[in-house]
């Protein structure tokens, strides 16, 4: 089954680079490429059946976070990565909260690049190394060294956490996708996979961005 992709970015150069690595892989296919936002959504308004969007956060015309926001309306089941860099301010938080299913920094090695699609494509959600500890740095600024408080349900779910899933957890919020998740803790992909599944349901976080949140928060 050959994932379908469409991207979008200001830079030729990099809308080129990304093609070139992306349609090496036989099952994938980039299906447009973009030159802003609001041509990202006029593509998804007329194809609502694509598997992923790959979008920087900032464009002419309109935002990746606008056209995350729309994206959402006229193609909900399609996923989005946004590329981004370390200087971008809120965008980060806002893109978090419009439902964006993971973040690249631009300087991704392709290898990086492809594990992203492939693990949202799977379902899942993505977080660069280097965008994880940006967004945790970032929530621990805005907090501004206060405690925030923690939904009741979440602080249950962490007391119930067991001892392997807490190494998860803590793995998970250092960026780490569950291939090098399991290599690091000498188990199955299989068996990340479940203790993942069971942190998301025991914290009430709808994917991974939701965790590496959550561990900015404590």
């Amino acid at each position: 089954m050959t994932t379908r992709i469409v991207l979008a970015d200001d830079q030729p150069l990099l809308l080129s680079a990304l093609q070139t690595i992306i349609d090496a892989q036989e099952d994938f296919c980039v299906v447009a490429t973009c030159s802003d936002g609001a041509q990202a959504v006029a593509t998804l308004h007329s194809d609502p059946t694509i598997d992923i969007v790959i979008m920087d956060i900032r464009m002419p015309v309109m935002d990746g976070i606008e056209a995350l926001t729309q994206i959402r309306q006229v193609a909900p089941e399609a996923r989005v990565i946004m590329l981004t860099t370390f200087n971008v301010g809120d965008y980060v938080d806002r893109a978090l909260f419009a439902g964006a299913h993971g973040f690249l920094l631009k300087d991704a090695e392709p290898d990086e690049l492809i594990r992203a699609i492939r693990t949202v494509a799977r379902g899942e959600s993505i977080l660069s190394a280097g965008v994880t500890g940006h967004v945790l740095d970032m929530w621990r600024s805005q907090l501004n060294g206060l405690s925030p408080a923690i939904p009741a349900e979440q602080k249950q779910g962490l007391s119930l956490l067991t001892p392997r899933e807490r190494e998860v957890f803590q793995l998970v919020a250092q960026g780490m996708n569950n291939s090098e998740i399991a290599s690091a803790l000498v188990v199955s992909e299989t068996t990340i996979k479940s203790h993942v599944s069971s942190l998301l349901a025991k914290l009430h976080c709808r994917d991974r961005v939701g965790l590496v949140v959550l561990a900015g928060r404590m």
